[in-house]
């Protein structure tokens, strides 16, 4: 499959000028990666802006009409309409009836406390996960905004998978020395990853000592692996995520000029690199951004989608708090998130071991 994603991917010509064209609208030109780092703020040039009313955390909570008060508990009319006569007795007392109800709430309880990921996989400190994410008419036109704005060249995945086909970094790569705009045309050294320390290495892996030199000489099937014990690790809580990420699937396959995706599969976009996900793939991913945070980028900046930034090149540029300890910035289908260590190291494993290549 990922032979004939290569061979649709650049016999679709997505470089070209003409093919462009046809899914982004009134590009932004802008040269070189400084554009990113310049202090006068001269990057939001190739960013698209809105009338500051996007949706970038979901509904918010219905507010009383002006004037008036929220209504307390118990005084809401329909909720007098809804109790019944079969409730237990007053307050968390015993029911007049023989025999102790169960606390009210108690099974919920329980059950909510079962579904919590593991103490590892909650959100980085500081962080919570964004519960009020839900796709809307607006969600759809921010969707439509965010496909039309462009990368900087040197940083555009949609510009570097056409010029060639990304390579496995090997051992013999010395991380070192080589420029960061080579750095990210090797698909097991994602941007994000490229500076960390070792270079490369996923975090969590990285602690457990894998040294870069290991990493780099893992072949696919290594990398598949280590993303399926990741995603069966979430997979088996048993918990149903939301639909809830901005781009959809023909969306990315338009913008990048692919194949529809086969029965049963779908296209997701990380850090600039379309992914192609079967079902429990597309599951794990969706777990991952419910424990994540998307961050306020503030009114007006939309994301490049197609972009391929590092962890402080995203800082400076959406003006987040530089990344500490367990702190992670990545882009998952148009909107930028935080995640911690050990949600950005399997983010980035599914971007590894499912790349359109």
């Amino acid at each position: 499959m990922r032979n004939l994603m290569t061979a649709a991917l650049l016999s679709a010509g997505m470089v070209t000028s003409a093919a462009a064209a046809t899914v982004i609208a009134a590009p932004v030109a802008v040269s070189s990666i400084n554009a990113l780092t310049a202090g006068n703020h001269s990057a939001q040039l190739w960013l698209a802006k809105d009338n500051g009313k996007g949706n970038r955390k979901g509904a918010k909570a219905e507010k009383p009409a002006k004037g008036g008060k929220a209504k307390g508990p118990g005084k809401d009319k329909q909720a007098k309409a809804n109790r019944g006569n079969d409730k237990p007795g007053k307050g968390n007392g015993p029911d007049k009836v023989k025999g102790k109800p169960e606390k009210a709430g108690k099974a919920q309880q329980k059950q909510a406390k079962a579904d919590k990921p593991a103490k590892n996989d909650k959100p980085a400190k500081g962080m919570k996960a964004d519960k009020g994410k839900m796709r809307g008419p607006d969600w759809d036109r921010r969707a439509e905004e965010i496909l039309r704005v462009r990368a900087p060249a040197d940083r555009d995945m949609l510009t570097i998978l056409g010029a060639a086909a990304l390579a496995l970094a090997g051992p013999q790569l010395v991380v070192a020395d080589t420029p960061i705009d080579e750095l990210i045309t090797y698909r097991n050294c994602p941007p994000g990853l490229a500076k960390k320390t070792p270079a490369c290495v996923p975090p969590g892996l990285a602690k457990q000592g894998v040294t870069q030199d290991q990493w780099l000489g893992y072949d696919d099937a290594e990398y598949d692996r280590l993303w399926l014990l990741q995603r069966d690790n979430y997979l088996r809580r048993g918990v149903t995520p939301s639909e809830n990420l901005l781009l959809q699937s023909a969306q990315i396959a338009q913008l990048f000029g692919l194949a529809p995706a086969p029965n049963g599969q779908r296209y997701a976009l990380i850090d600039g690199m379309p992914v192609l996900l079967d079902q429990d793939d597309y599951t794990g991913l969706l777990l991952i951004n419910e424990l994540a945070q998307v961050a306020d980028i503030g009114s007006g900046v939309n994301v490049a989608p197609t972009a391929a930034l590092t962890q402080g090149e995203l800082s400076r540029l959406y003006r987040l708090p530089a990344p500490g300890p367990d702190i992670n910035y990545a882009v998952l289908n148009g909107q930028v998130i935080r995640l911690s260590d050990s949600q950005y190291e399997t983010l980035q494993l599914i971007r590894i071991a499912r790349a359109v290549l």
